[in-house]
């Protein structure tokens, strides 16, 4: 028998575990998953090196893979040896991984422009300064665009999965069945509600369904040790302040308004507050955020948000928006990485 055991409850992927015996069979039977405890019968005499290949989900959706060998006997060749050189164990493909980031940086740039936007246009009607109909038309096409991205962001971030996984029938349909599956949906269906929505050009609905789409990222994001649900809202509202933000400075842009100064100081304070927060949590130590690529990209990301911060201080938005974008980017790519706890 074959068990491995995590530090956090798992969810096999597919299959879970296979061993390969030296001939190369698959001699693994069904995995048996308790807490976080997997665990596989095996069915082979065969002396030589085994290969033991494993997948999860984790308890946050994030998937996991690696493998390993062990010897009967004395070592022998075995046909699948070169899942030994998938580099390190618990992280996704590279492959896996650059497209985790991709889809999490479509699904952050469509929230900014659906909801951001959104709430932009809210600010400018409450004080009845209507926008011209040019720049109505400008508003629509962004929250439209916005809202054409979070579509795409999904079947993107399902291929992702796989990708960090493996390609096969069983792996597909344990993503489909899984946590991480019905999340999927849930953030599809409440984008095309909003799809919808567009040309009633009423604010707060949509911004009822960006609030949901926050707390739905919440629940896909990085979970905090002992903290699961107070870590999920801290993440919703970081992801709702930074999309409100990024998306008020695109619409600022191309209209401006001058109560826009209070409405970026208060967004930008929340997702600054919330992703310290969150860094800590996520950061154990700092020799861990000098020596692992998460905290190089924290350190990257906050100097960005310190750039950031100077543009908005000497009101140059256009620079603001640039910074802005480039936050984003690397908050797509955090939420990809491990955290280096």
């Amino acid at each position: 028998m074959v068990t491995l055991i995590f530090t956090e409850p798992v969810t096999p992927a597919g299959a879970g575990i296979r061993v390969y015996s030296p001939s190369g069979r698959q001699v693994a039977g069904p995995t048996a998953a308790r807490g976080s405890v997997l665990s596989a019968s095996l069915s082979s005499a065969e002396l030589g090196t085994y290969v033991v290949a494993w997948q999860v989900f984790a308890a946050d959706t994030h998937p996991s893979r690696g493998a390993f060998s062990y010897v009967v006997g004395r070592p022998s060749a075995n046909p699948y040896t070169s899942l030994l050189g998938g580099g390190e164990i618990g992280t996704a493909t590279p492959l896996g991984l650059a497209l985790q980031a991709l889809a999490r940086l479509v699904h952050f740039a469509g929230f900014a422009l659906a909801f951001g936007v959104v709430a932009y246009r809210a600010l400018a009607e409450r004080g009845g300064r209507r926008a011209r109909a040019g720049r109505t038309i400008n508003f629509d096409r962004l929250v439209a665009t916005g809202v054409a991205l979070l579509i795409a962001a999904e079947p993107l971030a399902l291929v992702a999965q796989l990708a960090s996984l493996s390609f096969d029938g069983d792996t597909a349909l344990a993503v489909l069945g899984s946590s991480f599956g019905r999340l999927l949906a849930l953030r599809l269906g409440a984008a095309l509600l909003a799809w919808t929505l567009i040309a009633a050009r009423r604010s707060w609905p949509l911004l009822a369904i960006g609030g949901i789409v926050a707390l739905l990222d919440g629940l896909s994001a990085h979970a905090i040790p002992g903290l699961a649900a107070a870590g999920q809202v801290l993440v919703a509202v970081h992801v709702a302040a930074m999309g409100l933000w990024v998306g008020g400075l695109a619409a600022f842009v191309r209209a401006p308004d001058p109560r826009f100064a209070r409405y970026a100081a208060g967004t930008f304070a929340v997702a600054v507050a919330t992703g310290v927060l969150l860094a800590v949590a996520h950061t154990a130590t700092f020799a861990a955020l000098v020596s692992t690529d998460y905290g190089w990209a924290l350190l990257l990301k906050v100097a960005v948000v310190g750039v950031a911060l100077v543009t908005a201080v000497l009101r140059r938005r256009r620079w603001e928006l640039g910074a802005a974008i480039a936050v984003v980017a690397l908050a797509a790519l955090l939420a990809a990485l491990p955290p280096s706890r």
